[in-house]
């Protein structure tokens, strides 16, 4: 029996060009290659020992990721995951690895790379591309990029903002904040909509990243 290569991604275009790609490759002839475009039918499918998960998470709650490595990982132990993200945010990319990815690849992957990706992931290797490998070198190291803004002063922020904040960063949607601090749903989003206007962003997936690079919230 082939071991698994899954294609997670959610635009079916992406996900069949990738595995055209592996085709033409030959490793159609070493593993069995599925393109997934749908997160309940993911599930079913990585629980092969062995399997490697190559994981998009462009559309994903940025917060929530590391609760779906770990999910996925408690379903299959031996798999082993590869991250592709547009943003490398050194703290998030540590949280990754911390548990259990095996690689990350970024905005800026080629198929070359990805193929590397995967050639040293299915090699047993830990694979991290260059972009988040000098994210990660100059988070431990404090070396500031002057490129990043400096965080938000707290001030900007009501308590109640930063309350809703956290836990929209936490993963919770507005019915569960709402319920966890006693205030409507209405005065979610309103607080929502608040932190977006101060920020100058225009979607809550910003919002979450904003927030974890300018160190509002706390891992």
């Amino acid at each position: 029996m082939k071991n698994k290569i899954i294609l997670y991604e959610n635009q079916r275009l992406y996900a069949e060009s990738m595995l055209c790609l592996l085709e033409q490759n030959a490793y159609a002839k070493k593993y069995e290659i599925q393109a997934v475009t749908e997160l309940e039918e993911l599930e079913k499918n990585i629980v092969d020992p062995d399997s490697i998960l190559f994981l998009n998470i462009v559309g994903f709650a940025t917060a929530e990721v590391p609760d779906y490595i770990e999910k996925f990982l408690q379903l299959n132990r031996t798999l082993r995951v590869i991250i592709s993200s547009l943003y490398p945010e050194p703290r998030m990319i540590k949280k990754f690895f911390d548990k259990g990815i095996k690689g990350y690849l970024g905005s800026n992957t080629s198929s070359e790379e990805f193929l590397q990706a995967l050639k040293d992931v299915t090699a047993g290797k830990v694979y991290v591309n260059e972009d988040a490998k000098n994210a990660l070198f100059n988070f431990i190291c404090s070396v500031e990029d002057p490129s990043v803004k400096k965080p938000a002063a707290p001030e900007e922020l009501t308590s109640r903002e930063r309350d809703v904040l956290n836990l929209i960063c936490d993963g919770l949607r507005s019915k569960e904040i709402a319920e966890k601090l006693f205030i409507s749903t209405h005065t979610v989003e309103s607080h929502r909509r608040n932190m977006m206007l101060k920020f100058n962003i225009n979607s809550s997936n910003r919002l979450v990243k904003f927030a974890f690079e300018n160190r509002l919230v706390e891992y």
